[in-house]
């Protein structure tokens, strides 16, 4: 088939899809009085049923065997109308729904349906529709209701309205915000441009502040200083900050805000200097041969690299400097017979010969290296 072709037929079902997945959000996050309406039932079976046949049609494997999942289930809905729904089964079918409704939308964005896109968003889906499965055979034999405990009948109903409050929120608002942050990333890169996206920051971390998510709330901060970062590139920015937040909303909408945290690629799009103060791990001090806590270094340097690693990037860097040999700290009244080591004070002409040939951390480094030497400028040393 002819590419241009092709590209207008992907198109037409793109657009079909979102409104088939508009039908599907909708009776998902009304799932409880979804059941008396059986024609509400059969219209997003109709719609999974539409997804599935277009996706076949023009190969794509993931989206058509997600949607075909969604297709069972609903039929079994269809055909069990005498049980009672509960929020872990509408939980659970949210979390499905992200995978289908984020495969969809990274065929229309300009990356395209890679395989890595792919590899990623499914992870764990087959595990969701085995749980998804499980569950509602329980709740049409009765069983679940059974496993209930007594204390989780005498929750108060405000408890479930904010619960329930939360989940709609995120599943209907977090996929907007996601989408004008894309729009935005095909953009040029200009002070406007990130000027609008820390503002749709903002109005995340105002959406977890509303329910009480402060982990949420962590990482979207953490979002915010990597594109206030300017050395960070709109084409490096997208794919991080997309899958940063896609998968913490999938978090909160599994009710597992708790453990939503800054992951190590997210960490290393932040200014070294930022990173520990943010999101960085709180690391066990480690005390060298003079008594100095290696660990209180490492928060003023601002050496955090990667995630949990904080402590062994300072200890790796300050190797590469010269500030530590054989694992014992240089002392800075040192006296050396011939040329000191390479990193010791004053480093200004050895930095400048470091190139990104030579070393593929050169600009973290140097990155660090600048980050320190405004910290101490900022320290009243007598």
């Amino acid at each position: 088939m002819d590419q241009d072709k092709q590209k207008q037929i992907t198109g037409y079902f793109i657009e079909e899809a979102k409104e088939h997945l508009q039908t599907i959000e909708s009776g998902l996050l009304n799932l409880q009085t979804l059941m008396g309406d059986s024609e509400a039932v059969n219209e997003i079976f109709r719609a999974a049923h539409s997804i599935k046949g277009g996706a076949a049609m023009l190969g794509f494997s993931s989206i058509q065997h997600v949607a075909h999942n969604f297709e069972d289930y609903f039929k079994v809905m269809r055909e069990n109308t005498n049980f009672q729904v509960d929020q872990d089964l509408q939980t659970l079918f949210l979390q499905a729904f992200d995978k289908l409704q984020e495969l969809v939308e990274h065929l229309q964005s300009p990356y395209g349906l890679t395989k890595d896109a792919v590899d990623t968003v499914m992870a764990g889906s087959d595990q969701i529709f085995a749980n998804l499965k499980t569950h509602l055979q329980n709740l049409i034999s009765g069983k679940a209701a059974e496993a209930k405990p007594m204390a989780a009948a005498g929750r108060s109903s405000e408890a479930k309205a904010d619960t329930r409050e939360m989940l709609k929120v995120f599943q209907s608002e977090v996929p907007i915000k996601l989408r004008n942050m894309l729009e935005l990333f095909k953009q040029p890169d200009s002070p406007r441009s990130r000027q609008n996206l820390e503002s749709i920051c903002v109005q995340l971390q105002q959406m977890g502040d509303r329910f009480g998510l402060e982990p949420w709330g962590t990482m979207i901060q953490t979002v915010k200083v990597a594109v206030a970062n300017p050395n960070n590139q709109f084409r490096a920015l997208a794919p991080v900050l997309i899958k940063e937040i896609k998968q913490a909303q999938e978090q909160v909408l599994a009710q597992k805000a708790h453990q939503i945290k800054a992951s190590s690629s997210l960490l290393q799009l932040v200014p070294a200097g930022m990173a520990h103060e943010i999101n960085a791990p709180k690391a066990v001090p480690l005390m060298d041969s003079e008594g100095t806590s290696a660990d209180e270094v490492s928060k003023i340097f601002g050496a955090v690299i990667e995630e949990d690693k904080a402590m062994k990037g300072w200890q790796i860097f300050s190797d590469r400097v010269g500030w530590r040999r054989n694992g014992t700290w240089i002392s800075t009244n040192a006296t050396y017979a011939g040329e000191s080591p390479d990193g010791h004070f004053p480093t200004p002409i050895w930095l400048s010969a470091w190139h990104q040939s030579k070393d593929s951390k050169a600009k973290e480094f140097q990155a660090q290296y600048a980050a320190f030497l405004a910290k101490l400028a900022s320290c009243n040393i007598n």
